[in-house]
């Protein structure tokens, strides 16, 4: 077990809280009659921190002596440092409930729960009483390697309207107009005309109004929640990834723990991914099944919810190397909520994919009720790794569109619970010319082991059979050979009875997609930092594909090989738009190509967008090196200047 709790800061308070945990404890001898109060007190101050396990099974204790053995062996499990005397984490513990009761609104106001899960921030910065933006205040974290968390991030928090108590800022949910003051937002219509607003006198606060994740977002698209709630989802339910909970089996008197959710809007939920081949395109194909959706009614009886689906798939190194949003407004009305709440929904999506090791997350939100859950899988995509799909039922279909699950013109039918009806059949596709070992193996017993036979050849496809009636209900791997090397290996369940199948919401995209897919797989080597893959890609597009939207993605691939001439040429096209990342681009190429005179043109233009230290160094440098040490001077004075305000901040 590795905890992040940083104690350093709070040493000088270690004495007084010892003397408050030894008056606690003392509270063991009043009389009997006062003991469910304690356990009631005790309970309140630390479910915060509770797995839902830990929570399920201390509410089914009922002795005083199991529940001291709880108390006892629930602060063991998260002591850091077992060999000192005073147990560090609750120590920390108990400072940070007092800070957050005496400073912060409670343990139960946004900034309190915050403050308890991850302690005092890396950076704290109060903007209240700023002309312009309302009472706010932005933390900034560091992940310390937490589980979950990603290397930085931003919390803020606002007094929405410059009233009430502060709250947590979701962005998606939340937007830069909800950061402005209420004076300067009603001559406002737009987000990204708040966020330009924002920016001028506080260009960190306008970002985390985009993203918990700094860099993350573009102002001049719609705001993405679900990056954001992932991130939420992983703070809020930090206890469950970092608490061992082996040391609840010792508690015999529970006969069982009951899942009782308690974490911040998460709900429970069911994924699945494929990989598929469609016209030489590889594919990563997911299902994403949420237990409930929670609707809101209209006017006109409508049930509505805003569903929105966030992946993303990152590298082992933990470089994202694809990222998307979808989302889905759902209409239902009182027949089709009803077939919801029986059958229950499944969404559907896909992606072109590259070849690698990836973690894979999808984080499905009801942007409606704030609900929201993560699936992950690991994933290998390889030349050697035919792509498998399997399923319920394998459709012929007569399409040239682009489908998730679906190869070909064939298209698999699948549970993301992996669940199939005693009398259903087992199917699926395999995308290969030679003929591999497919086998339905019980895992309690892999000698119980069903060869499929059932396999039938259509070109480079192979689709295969298998009857489930008469097979025990119970378990199974689906395990699928090549040469004697397994590639293939999945855990079913065959149910006893029947169970109705899901209804599917996907998205399906025309042929003409395919160059639109080149395009994505060429971002993706780039991201992974291939740039030869990216470039080789990038070309196989027409010239009427190298437009104002592409050309500064392709321009970036050029400048990473080093070829300053090509970026120049793209990006000082007239109808590529000039924005920061574009002229910082166009800067720096220009300086490679030693065009001094142009350089300064550009970081002069990049000044507009923030007034830093840097780039009034380069521009210092700059003109001296064209000879104009007055003008040096000048630029390099505003830089010392700009430095001693930061440095004064700072302190």
């Amino acid at each position: 077990m590795v905890y992040h709790f940083d104690v350093g800061n709070h040493i000088k308070k270690h004495i007084i809280v010892f003397f408050t945990f030894f008056t606690t404890f003392l509270s063991f001898l009043i009389p009997s009659e006062k003991k469910l109060d304690y356990w009631e007190k005790w309970f309140d101050e630390v479910n915060i921190i509770m797995t839902k396990a830990e929570l399920s099974v201390f509410k089914a204790l009922e002795t005083e002596e199991d529940k001291k053995r709880f108390q006892q062996s629930f602060w063991k499990m998260r002591d850091p440092k077992p060999e000192t005397p005073q147990n560090e984490y609750m120590i920390e513990f108990y400072n940070r409930r007092q800070y957050a009761e005496s400073r912060l609104g409670g343990v139960n106001s946004d900034m309190g729960r915050i403050y308890i899960l991850l302690g005092e921030p890396l950076e704290k910065s109060n903007f209240s009483g700023n002309e312009g933006v309302v009472d706010c205040e932005l933390w900034t974290y560091k992940g310390e390697g937490r589980p979950g968390l990603p290397p930085f991030m931003y919390v803020l928090f606002f007094r929405q309207g410059d009233v009430g108590d502060y709250r947590l800022f979701y962005p998606g949910i939340h937007s830069s107009l909800d950061i402005v003051s209420p004076y300067s937002s009603s001559s406002m219509d737009s987000r990204l005309q708040a966020y330009r607003l924002i920016k001028i006198d506080f260009p960190e606060l306008a970002q985390a109004t985009l993203s918990v994740i700094p860099g993350e977002g573009d102002p001049a698209l719609p705001t993405s929640a679900s990056s954001s709630n992932y991130v939420f989802s992983q703070i809020f339910t930090l206890p469950e990834r970092e608490v061992e909970k082996t040391y609840l089996k010792n508690f015999t008197s529970v006969k069982g723990i009951v899942d009782v959710t308690y974490s911040f809007r998460e709900i429970a939920g069911k994924g699945n991914i494929s990989i598929s081949e469609n016209k030489g395109l590889r594919f990563l194909n997911y299902s994403i099944m949420p237990d409930v959706i929670h609707t809101a009614k209209t006017a006109d009886k409508l049930q509505t919810a805003k569903i929105s689906l966030n992946l993303r798939v990152e590298n082992l190194e933990g470089i994202t190397i694809y990222q998307r949003e979808r989302n889905i407004d759902l209409e239902l009305d009182e027949i089709k909520k009803k077939d919801i709440e029986e059958k229950k929904a499944v969404f559907e999506d896909f992606l072109p994919i590259i070849e690698g090791e990836f973690n894979v997350s999808i984080a499905f939100s009801n942007k409606s009720t704030e609900e929201f859950f993560v699936y992950r899988e690991k994933i290998t995509i390889a030349d050697e790794i035919p792509p498998v799909m399997v399923g319920f039922k394998v459709e012929e279909i007569n399409s040239d569109n682009f489908m998730p699950f679906s190869t070909g013109t064939w298209k698999v039918l699948s549970d993301p619970r992996q669940i199939f009806n005693p009398n259903a059949s087992l199917e699926g596709v395999i995308v290969s010319e030679e003929m591999p070992e497919i086998y339905l193996t019980d895992i309690e017993d892999e000698r119980n082991s069903i060869e499929i036979k059932d396999i039938v050849a259509h070109k480079n496809y192979l689709v295969f059979r298998q009857s489930l009636s008469g097979i025990k209900a119970g378990n199974y791997y689906v395990i699928i050979k090549k040469e004697n090397n397994e590639i293939y290996r999945k855990i079913i369940s065959i149910l006893s009875f029947d169970v109705k199948k899901p209804l599917v919401f996907l998205k399906s995209e025309p042929h003409s997609s395919e160059l639109g897919y080149i395009y994505e797989i060429a971002q993706e080597y780039l991201n992974k930092r291939d740039v030869d893959s990216a470039l080789e890609n990038f070309n196989k597009l027409p010239e009427n594909f190298w437009n104002s939207a592409t050309c500064p993605v392709i321009a970036r691939a050029y400048y990473m090989k080093k070829d300053y001439e090509k970026v120049v040429n793209l990006l000082e096209e007239k109808n590529v738009e000039k924005n920061y990342s574009v002229l910082l681009l166009l800067a720096n190429s220009s300086l490679e190509l030693k065009r001094l005179q142009k350089a300064a043109e550009y970081f002069e233009l990049l000044r507009k967008y923030g007034d830093t230290a840097k780039i009034n160094n380069a521009l210092g440098a700059i003109y001296y090196s064209l000879g104009d040490k007055e003008k040096a001077k000048v630029y390099w004075d505003r830089a010392k200047n700009l430095e001693m305000k930061s440095n004064k901040k700072d302190s």
